[in-house]
């Protein structure tokens, strides 16, 4: 019986930590491997960035570094796995007579590191492996055969069953990176599976065939759009790929090209397009250059390049001529923006605080690569300076507005800084901003627990919002509940600094969905006797649950059995909807019917019900040619960002179906707010708007963001340096 294992040896220098998220899965067993001649105390002879030491590093360091990093980010649901097998080397530097009480001492070491955590658990250090590697016919050397194979079997994934037909489509796949084929089209694939003479499978048992392929890292198929055309056979193709770009300098020797492509990416986190395209032309890389188009938007997908945003004259979008790599700067902000005149009364700040041991420098990374996907880099100073650090940047919101970001060990700090005062600093921009961010670091989060835990796997690595006080360096900071004990000024306790509340907490939205203003619709006689449209319906399934919704349903008339027996979907957005649809059609309802329903389930306060039909007071009479503007690209970019995670209502408020919100999110198949944003607006500009012989202007934009709560105004100041 033979069962093939993969074998993957991770990189262990910096650049390659953000490429890392790519292999990690929940099914492997992992080897973390320390020079055995040196104690875990001793300093490390090559130093590599890690979380937490800025001055020399010890194995030690690199030991809990490595645990905690797949600990955080691998789990499944079994307890204890997956495993992490400690292993010893360079046994041929150390003294025979001495080989017993090395291996002793290092891993009592190792032990009592771990002893107190439930790490302990998925350390796999019984076996005590100390090993001469340069010598095949070392003893120890069948040790770790044994120890894989025997953690192999104890593997909870270890002897699913699987389809008989995945076979042949395997065996198809192993001839072809035989064949030096490592890279083809799906229309390749579903035409060798096709000619299976046993049982092609179908379209989606091909998708599933993919993706389990993915998980256990035979493949690589990425099932998103502008993706999901072609499958990498050997992910070492992949690899190769990133490391021809994405490398350490130690690669670079003897090839003088790379080692200024090195010397700029290092210092700028710029790499040119045409000296990529330069590299991939020579020999060596050639096999790159077939693919090019579609291995670049693989590692754009994947954030380790970002494609900045330029615009033409007409301020449509245009390709930029580089890329941006955050995990390759290593430059540190040295510009003293942090410490310019008045910064603790022109900013504010906020920190998300990792509830796991660490953030690990791949998420900094790609967090960082997000953020310059949104907004454009700052440049500074007399020089005009890229503000793109190790860890941190600036970026320029408005302009006059900046947004910093510093990402440490264990938090990342946002801070948004004023030309003038932090006290005319928008409450819907900054609210807007924290709810992308947020979303942001959940979406990359979640893309570590996606790609290497199982699915019903819940990720420990979440993040908790606290405020921060104005100062540059170690701001104190202040938890949210500590807020109702405040009072109006805070006085930070370690640099004295005085903050006024409500500016500090500008970060956050403020709504009230329990009051409302004098004379609102739900005390209205003739609101009451309205009967509501679509989108009233639309915005009311939006409010409750489905719970909630079944409640009032057959409050208003429905029968238990018609409700339930409604729509057979998991949407529930699309149940509620459909739901309080039939109600109105079956039984005349009115405001007045769904008022007396809420009343008398005693769910909420009636005044939720004004969201059905508030806006905001919109003067259009002033600057009335900007808002009969056609929205152009830039518009799109600045305005996405506004409307934080209100997607589907902000789409519902342009007229747009659910069924249109359904596909938007099939192919963008991820959470992403400012991307998920940007699909809507583009899609009402575009196709909705010429279906239906309107025209798309920045008013119709205005009225929608209204309606879910936004202020008119801060459309006007994010377009006006536009206009």
């Amino acid at each position: 019986m033979i069962a093939p294992i993969i074998i993957w040896d991770f990189g262990g220098h910096d650049v390659f930590y953000s490429t890392h998220q790519t292999f990690l899965t929940y099914r492997a067993i992992y080897m973390i491997v320390l020079d055995g001649s040196r104690t875990i105390d001793d300093p490390c002879q090559h130093e590599q960035f890690i979380p937490g030491k800025s001055g020399p590093k010890t194995a030690r360091d690199y030991l809990r570094f490595w645990v905690n990093a797949i600990v955080t980010y691998c789990k499944g649901s079994f307890p204890g796995y997956p495993k992490i097998i400690i292993c010893l080397t360079h046994k041929d530097q150390v003294k025979s007579n001495e080989v017993e009480e090395i291996r002793h001492k290092l891993f009592a070491d190792i032990k009592e590191m771990f002893q107190q955590t439930p790490i302990m658990n998925q350390l796999v250090i019984e076996d005590m492996i100390f090993v001469n590697a340069k010598d095949k016919h070392d003893t120890e050397m069948a040790k770790i055969k044994s120890t894989i194979i025997r953690e192999t079997e104890r593997q909870p994934t270890w002897g699913e069953r699987l389809p008989k037909c995945f076979i042949p489509l395997e065996l198809e796949f192993a001839s072809l990176i035989k064949r030096n084929i490592p890279l083809i089209t799906l229309d390749h694939l579903k035409k060798i599976n096709a000619q299976q003479p046993i049982r092609p499978l179908n379209d989606s048992e091909l998708k599933v065939f993919l993706k389990f392929q993915h998980s256990i890292g035979k493949v690589l198929y990425f099932d998103e759009h502008n993706l999901n055309n072609q499958v990498i056979l050997s992910p070492t193709h992949l690899i190769d790929a990133f490391k021809s770009i994405v490398t350490d300098i130690t690669f670079c020797e003897g090839d003088t090209r790379r080692g200024e492509l090195w010397d700029v990416m290092s210092k700028t986190g710029v790499i040119s397009k045409k000296v990529i395209r330069e590299v991939w032309k020579k020999k060596k890389y050639l096999k790159f250059y077939r693919d090019k188009e579609y291995l670049l938007d693989v590692m754009t997908h994947l954030d380790i390049l970002v494609d900045p945003k330029r615009y033409d004259n007409d301020r449509k979008r245009i390709p930029a001529d580089f890329y941006y790599i955050a995990s390759m700067v290593r430059t540190n902000d040295d510009s003293g923006y942090l410490q310019s005149a008045s910064f603790t009364h022109r900013s504010i700040a906020i920190a998300f605080q990792s509830s796991s041991l660490m953030i690990p420098p791949a998420l900094s990374f790609r967090f960082l690569s997000y953020c310059l996907y949104v907004w454009a880099v700052k440049k500074y100073g007399q020089t005009n300076k890229d503000m793109l650090f190790h860890r941190s940047a600036v970026f320029t919101v408005d302009p006059s507005l900046d947004l910093h970001i510093l990402c440490e060990d264990e938090r990342i700090i946002a801070r948004l800084v004023h030309a003038r005062t932090n006290s005319l600093i928008m409450r819907d921009l900054a609210s807007s901003i924290t709810e992308y961010l947020t979303s942001a670091l959940e979406n990359i989060s979640q893309l570590y627990i996606r790609a290497s835990s199982d699915q019903h796997h819940t990720s420990d690595a979440s993040f908790i919002t606290r405020i921060c006080c104005n100062a540059p360096d170690n701001p104190c900071v202040l938890q949210i509940n500590e807020l109702p004990n405040i009072g109006d000024i805070w006085i930070c306790p370690a640099h004295g600094i005085e903050h006024k509340v409500h500016i500090i907490t500008s970060w956050f939205s403020g709504k009230n969905e329990d009051k409302c203003d004098a004379g609102c619709p739900v005390t209205n006689e003739d609101f009451l006797k309205v009967t509501p449209s679509d989108i009233h319906l639309r915005r009311m399934s939006l409010l409750y649950s489905r719970v909630n919704i079944r409640e009032l349903a057959i409050r208003l008339g429905l029968s238990t059995t018609d409700v339930d027996n409604m729509l057979d979907t998991d949407d529930p957005r699309k149940w509620n909807f459909e739901v309080l649809r039939q109600c109105r059609n079956s039984v005349n309802m009115t405001f007045n019917h769904i008022k007396e329903a809420v009343e008398a389930s005693e769910q909420d306060s009636i005044h939720r019900l004004c969201k059905l039909v508030k806006g905001g007071s919109i003067d259009f009479e002033t600057q009335q040619e900007m808002w009969d503007l056609v929205p152009v690209d830039e518009h799109i970019d600045r305005l996405a960002p506004l409307v934080g995670n209100n997607s589907l209502p902000f789409l519902i408020e342009l007229g747009m179906e659910f069924q249109t919100w359904e596909q938007i999110c099939y192919r963008q198949n991820e959470r992403d707010l400012v991307r998920l944003n940007k699909d809507i607006l583009e899609e009402w500009r575009n196709k909705f708007c010429t279906k239906h012989s309107l025209k798309p202007t920045l008013r119709t934009i205005a009225q929608a963001l209204s309606y879910i709560g936004k202020s008119v105004k801060i459309v006007e100041n994010t377009l006006s340096d536009l206009l």
